[in-house]
């Protein structure tokens, strides 16, 4: 009987640690982050003409030494999304983006207009390692010669289970954990210039978990 009380007690302390999980999307900010902390805690401009309604921006951010702009996405003042804009001038910077992604997310799908690499299902039916490598090559640098590629990336430790039950890219998400994160990092040319935009976002956030796990800020 001890035993047994001593177990409830347990997951009752325990409980609220797993439902209130904070979800990182991109350095210090989290999902579900209020507006209203944002805005206390960094001068920020609506930025509405250049996003959707109500996103805010932050300028002079940088990541791996290049400067960017960052916008913040908001679902009822909580914050659900994080971007960044920036300059890249050429195919070596480009990369280098793609590499400080790869630190903590792994590659699934990659897109040159309506033309599409699917890692998964690829990789499920192309057993030579070398042919692997050198088919994603040919494909990236096709698109780099247009100067206009996308790349989604999921988290790495989400990958490691995510792919193994998932045969081709449209089902790495079915079935997926709630605190899987996704990187969708966009280049492509804006204004004449060749624009890069990375988005951190966690597709299985809903409004309904915001509410059931706020982050509340001592002001």
């Amino acid at each position: 009987m001890k035993r047994l009380l001593l177990l409830s007690l347990l997951f009752l302390f325990a409980a609220p640690s797993v439902a209130n999980e904070q979800i990182r999307l991109y350095k210090q900010y989290l999902v579900g982050m209020p507006k209203v902390f944002l805005q206390k805690s960094h001068p920020l401009e609506d930025c509405s003409d250049r996003y959707e309604q109500g996103t805010l921006c932050l300028q002079k951010h940088s990541l791996a030494g290049e400067s960017a702009e960052l916008a913040f996405r908001f679902l009822s003042d909580r914050l659900v999304s994080v971007v960044l804009m920036m300059p890249l001038s050429d195919v070596g910077k480009i990369k280098k983006m793609f590499h400080v992604l790869k630190t903590q997310f792994d590659l699934v799908l990659i897109e040159d207009g309506a033309d599409k690499f699917d890692i998964l299902e690829v990789s499920s039916n192309t057993f030579n390692k070398d042919e692997f490598t050198k088919m994603i090559a040919e494909f990236e640098n096709e698109a780099y010669q247009k100067l206009r590629i996308k790349y989604t990336f999921i988290s790495k430790n989400e990958f490691a289970t995510q792919s193994r039950k998932s045969q081709k890219f449209s089902e790495i998400f079915k079935d997926a954990p709630l605190k899987m994160r996704a990187a969708i990092y966009n280049v492509g040319r804006k204004d004449g210039q060749v624009v890069g935009t990375i988005s951190f976002i966690v597709p299985g956030i809903t409004e309904e978990y915001l509410d059931q796990n706020p982050i509340v800020e001592d002001f």
